[in-house]
């Protein structure tokens, strides 16, 4: 099949000239390969730094209100307990873009954790060399690397959104069998799917884990980097924990009837696109992630996990209520009130971003139970939010959206 409409090459992007020289001489490639080079080559779509915000192509739970990364902080500090409270307290942050998250937790925890701030020792980590994250805490390191050069860790490796990014194998199930999607090239220089055996046997094994068996016409995605990535953290950490934030399901949710068309979307100035193949190098692209890999793969890398649970739950047992009240306690004007209230809002969203999905696992903490890592509730009790930036969101609202009610009518990755 063959889409998309070819341009003449002076006014591509770098990136996808690059696939197409490629395609031009391999032949066909994997669409794993196709979304690696897109996102991921040096003037590829991860290369930019506006992608995220108003002015970017979505948003994301950091980029709308500090009292994520504030809750964020109050976790880390129950962790930080339970490992005996090491000094330094190794907290590792892949895919940390432009530093937000970063700069919220490390705020909160200076202002209201002073030990715990004194002992975080945080390390950013992104592919991308154009990107200039900030930090406000004593020990801040940026590291460009696509994996986790890192050893003998006790801490946290912490990421928000970004397994969604990793490239994917699509498929689909004719006569009973798992074909792979290559990408090739048609005529007049189109960029053309076809079907063919797997690159690779672990697709179709990860496909027969399922409870069951996928029937014909059924498509989606695999992520085959999992693997890699949770030994990567494993052999980084001597002791301690691996939270990640993320949109997906657990593996029947995601392989079911709903989403037999595969989850892979595509973003471009906060607008779901149609095709992969328009604005290459240019917008983002991502897929729903598999949380049963993610557990799988841990526990083979070592990795216990503890729970599983929705962002809103998560925030919730942090003491988000705490902090929506400890508005009303702020000497503030009504617009910039409510302009908090609204952000935070969106952070439980029950169709949004408090749909996302928490995992925590972990590797030698000593910890027996999940509900060791709740916080104390005497920690909870004044827990008080801070205030949104002209850095987050709500700052710099998107033309075209209104922001009515009690919630952002903005649109999600979910």
């Amino acid at each position: 099949m063959q889409i998309g409409i070819p341009s003449e090459s002076a006014g591509m992007n770098a990136a996808e000239i690059q696939i197409r020289q490629r395609i031009s001489r391999r032949g066909a490639i994997t669409f794993a390969e196709f979304m690696e080079l897109a996102l991921y080559h040096p003037e590829g779509y991860y290369s930019a730094d506006s992608r995220i915000g108003a002015r970017g192509d979505y948003f994301t739970s950091p980029s709308l209100h500090p009292a994520f990364g504030a809750l964020l902080a109050v976790q880390l500090k129950t962790m930080w307990d339970t490992l005996d409270r090491p000094s330094p307290f190794w907290v590792v942050e892949p895919g940390a873009g432009g530093g937000q998250l970063a700069t919220d937790i490390q705020s909160f925890a200076n202002a209201h954790m002073p030990e715990f701030a004194r002992a975080i020792h945080y390390i950013q980590v992104d592919r991308s060399a154009r990107i200039l994250p900030t930090g406000v805490g004593p020990h801040t390191t940026y590291l460009q690397a696509s994996g986790l050069p890192l050893a003998g860790m006790s801490g946290c490796i912490l990421s928000n959104e970004l397994f969604d990014a990793f490239p994917v194998h699509r498929f689909r199930i004719a006569d009973g069998q798992v074909q792979e999607m290559y990408i090739s090239l048609g005529s007049e220089g189109r960029f053309r799917e076809e079907y063919v055996p797997p690159s690779n046997p672990r697709i179709a094994d990860r496909l027969s884990t399922l409870p069951r068996q996928l029937p014909d016409g059924f498509r989606g995605e695999v992520n085959l980097g999992i693997s890699d990535w949770m030994n990567n953290a494993s052999s980084s950490l001597d002791r301690g924990y691996v939270l990640t934030i993320d949109y997906g399901y657990e593996a029947d949710e995601l392989y079911s009837d709903a989403r037999s068309r595969g989850t892979l979307q595509t973003y471009y100035k906060h607008v779901d696109g149609s095709s992969p193949y328009q604005r290459v190098g240019r917008q983002d692209m991502t897929a729903h992630v598999d949380f049963s890999a993610l557990i799988a793969e841990g526990l083979n890398a070592g990795l216990r996990p503890v729970f599983l649970t929705t962002q809103a739950e998560f925030l919730a047992s942090l003491g988000f209520d705490a902090m929506v009240a400890s508005i009303g306690e702020w000497k503030i004007d009504r617009h910039t009130k409510t302009a908090n209230l609204q952000a935070m809002s969106e952070l439980v969203k029950p169709d949004g971003l408090g749909k996302f999905r928490v995992l925590v696992q972990e590797k030698n903490s000593g910890i027996r139970r999940s509900s060791d890592l709740l916080p104390n509730p005497e920690h909870l009790t004044g827990l008080r939010t801070p205030l949104m930036t002209a850095h987050h969101l709500y700052a710099e609202p998107i033309p075209g959206y209104k922001y009515e009610g009690t919630g952002f009518d903005l649109p999600s990755r979910l």
